[in-house]
């Protein structure tokens, strides 16, 4: 059995790391109907893969235990279609009227401008969530978005061959001089998880600052000096890589070596991890880790409910749902995500099967540097690569 190989992790960091994100949604209009008292109209900014986790996880277990209750999952048409929602709750709630709409997924709270401060959206801090103390801080971006779910790049490796891990990027480069071919990364353009390789390298030769590289400061004269550092190191480690020096053609085909037996240890996103592990396509001694000393880049999705939703209460209620104990092993067991809340709330055989990987940190990177990065990588590492 193979992964798909259209499996990408950028369009999710996009929305969960980002802030204030908006993405074209090629004209999609998104079309409510006249909202309904206990029906709660949900809308998502994320792939059907999520929306069938609802359908199958969520939904059947929150309406058996709330009698009257129903959840009505719709696509919201991508970025704009949800920006389109969210000017509409603002809208609604200037005129202090129902938006029709209760709960947005995998959006921003910081959005539309201003719309926090006018209280738009409900604050989770205040809200009376009896599992809101077991969120992991690390995961929250503010009080007004209730992270449930994650994904983060992690070392992907097989046990039985690693004996031992790497818990520094320091330390990793060391292991992979130390184990000519034994590790594979993707082109960084090709696949995000080698980009996020190629980021933390970064990260690591300007002194383990994710706050020097923000959205709006790149510059060529900023930059230039800071990539200059990073090319001797990517350089350094090419003849240990996989067959000499080859990089893989993106996230699957990375998972794929390591299911070969060709490499031992490899970066992956922890969701497409997860779910080769959970499918058996990867060895059973597989397992994954996270560096301890600044981790690899990732980011979590959360929920907003404007504070004028006509079934508010049962919106609320449902996102104390989505952080229990019982929704977030699912998370883990049957989307391959991270859990929101910390692992000590979830069961001890996740705990211990995941105790490697619980994030410490959750880095981001700035899609705005990556296009010269990427650039300067296949002039000065791979220039032996036709892009």
């Amino acid at each position: 059995m193979t992964l798909p190989t259209s499996m990408d992790r950028r369009d999710f960091l996009k929305f969960s790391a980002a802030g204030v994100a908006i993405a074209a949604a090629g004209g999609f209009k998104v079309t409510v109907a006249e909202a309904a008292e206990g029906v709660l109209d949900i809308f998502f900014n994320s792939d059907t893969n999520i929306i069938d986790f609802w359908t199958n996880v969520i939904k059947p277990g929150f309406e058996a235990a709330n009698s009257g209750v129903t959840l009505n999952l719709v696509p919201g048409g991508g970025g704009s279609g949800v920006n389109a929602l969210a000017d509409r709750a603002m809208a609604a709630f200037q005129a202090k009227k129902d938006p029709q709409v209760d709960l947005l997924e995998a959006t921003s709270p910081f959005y539309p401008a201003g719309s926090i401060e006018a209280g738009l959206w409900v604050n989770f801090e205040t809200a009376g969530l009896s599992n809101y103390a077991k969120v992991n801080p690390v995961t929250m971006q503010s009080p007004f978005l209730l992270p449930y779910r994650g994904s983060q790049v992690v070392l992907m490796y097989n046990a039985d061959l690693v004996k031992d891990v790497p818990t520094s990027f320091p330390a990793l480069i060391e292991w992979i001089k130390a184990n000519p071919g034994k590790f594979a990364y993707a082109r960084p353009d090709l696949g995000d998880s080698g980009a996020c390789f190629v980021e933390r390298a970064l990260q690591e030769v300007t002194g383990k600052k994710p706050e020097l590289f923000l959205p709006e400061n790149y510059t060529d004269e900023y930059a230039n000096p800071m990539f200059e550092k990073l090319w001797p190191l990517l350089q350094e480690i090419k003849p240990a890589l996989f067959n000499g020096g080859e990089y893989t053609s993106g996230n699957t085909a990375s998972i794929q070596l390591l299911a070969s037996g060709a490499i031992s240890m490899t970066v992956a996103w922890s969701d497409m991890a997860l779910q080769a592990m959970s499918q058996g396509v990867v060895p059973e001694t597989t397992a994954v880790a996270q560096l301890q000393d600044l981790a690899f880049t990732g980011g979590f999705s959360g929920v907003v409910v404007p504070s004028v939703a006509l079934n508010k209460d049962a919106a609320i209620k449902l996102c104390d749902y989505i952080i229990s104990a019982e929704v977030q092993e699912k998370v883990v067991t049957d989307l391959g995500g991270f859990p929101s809340i910390g692992w000590e709330n979830l069961s001890k055989e996740l705990q211990e099967k995941f105790s490697k990987v619980a994030p410490k940190s959750i880095p981001v990177f700035p899609g705005t540097w990556e296009p010269k990065l990427f650039e300067g990588w296949y002039r000065n590492v791979a220039s032996d690569i036709a892009r």
